[in-house]
């Protein structure tokens, strides 16, 4: 009997997995693009090689974006396509052009992002929020 309440307990527990918010949105009409990488290859800029991909309105991106993903070691960027390019437009020298940020930047990086520097535990539940960096 013990086993079975056990179970309803487990059935009954609502988990929800983390969710995506983005704030300080550039430009209200672009689109916005999440990548979530759960290892260094690719990370930053190779939206390809990462675990979760999301593309939408900032209107979509302001109530959040569930990804569906277990509990792990992540690295989230984020970035604003301005030049309809579906990528991240960079300099020559590798920084970026458009808006975009990371989580776990308190200030925007100066140099490439190095994945174990901005990849954390993140589990389910948490609402992560993503400043959007000017270039």
């Amino acid at each position: 009997m013990k086993y079975f309440l056990f179970f309803l307990f487990l059935i009954s527990k609502n988990i929800y997995p983390f969710k995506i918010e983005v704030v300080d949105i550039i430009d209200k009409k672009a689109f916005i693009f999440i990548a979530v990488f759960d290892h260094e290859e690719g990370f930053p800029y190779d939206g390809e090689k990462s675990v979760f991909q999301w593309k939408g309105t900032p209107k979509e991106v302001k109530k959040g974006i569930s990804t569906n993903l277990p509990d792990g070691n992540y690295a989230i960027v984020v970035f604003q396509d301005i030049d309809e390019n579906n990528h991240l437009t960079r300099w020559f020298f590798g920084k970026p052009r458009e808006p975009y940020g990371l989580f776990k930047a308190i200030e925007k990086p100066k140099k490439k992002p190095n994945f174990l520097k901005f990849s954390t535990k993140i589990s389910h539940d948490q609402i992560l929020k993503i400043k959007l960096w000017e270039p």
